[in-house]
């Protein structure tokens, strides 16, 4: 007797196709991936994947849609303990938590997250951007809590604290012996080195 084939709701499919996608894209780059590679690899054909996403471009930035979602969820508590008064290195202490859990539960989504490729079309890179600074103004949004309410200087801080992570999370991709105790503590005292040295140098908020 021929086992039937349980049909997937268009929602549950959408979201396979995108583990597929971002599994491809963490190992074989944007650049080496194709829509028949995302087909293949999920059993089903071209089409499908077409019906779901309209190209590669599509499927790419909806992956990372979906990991900067879960980013930026976990940024909530961080800012409600900044918001609340709490003190500068436990925020970043938390702040690392969040970012390092996420590569370390799913390296494959933080690599497409922080996709350093330029084979990118300039539509899609100008699409990620935005995404990016989406993300860097709610840290700067953060940062007005404790600054004197320069805007320039906030979300200046704030690309740089998305740097530090981005590149503390390559580094640990390199040196994964390394614990992630280690990794967060790092993270915590660069920024608040950094953040310390910065608000000595300004004037208190009035």
């Amino acid at each position: 007797m021929t086992q039937r084939r349980t049909r997937m709701s268009r929602e549950s499919r959408g979201s396979q196709l995108l583990d597929v996608a971002e599994g491809l894209f963490a190992a074989q780059g944007f650049e080496g991936t194709s829509m028949e590679d995302i087909a293949r690899e999920a059993g089903v054909s071209r089409p499908i994947v077409y019906a779901h996403y309209p190209s590669k471009d599509a499927v790419y930035l909806e992956c990372v849609r979906r990991a900067r979602a879960e980013l930026e969820a976990g940024v909530r508590e961080p800012e409600v303990m900044i918001e609340a008064g709490a003190e500068i290195g436990a925020v970043m202490e938390r702040a690392g938590e969040v970012l390092f859990s996420l590569l370390e539960r799913d390296p494959q989504r933080w690599m497409v997250l922080f996709n350093p490729s330029i084979a990118l079309s300039r539509e899609l890179s100008e699409q990620l951007t935005e995404l990016r600074k989406h993300t860097i103004v709610r840290i700067a949004e953060m940062l007005r809590h404790i600054s004197a309410g320069d805007e320039e200087q906030d979300l200046a801080f704030a690309y740089a604290i998305s740097g530090v992570g981005e590149q503390l999370g390559r580094w640990w991709l390199v040196n994964p012996e390394v614990p992630k105790a280690r990794v967060i503590a790092l993270y915590r005292d660069f920024i608040t080195g950094g953040l310390t040295s910065w608000l000595d140098t300004t004037p208190e908020k009035s």
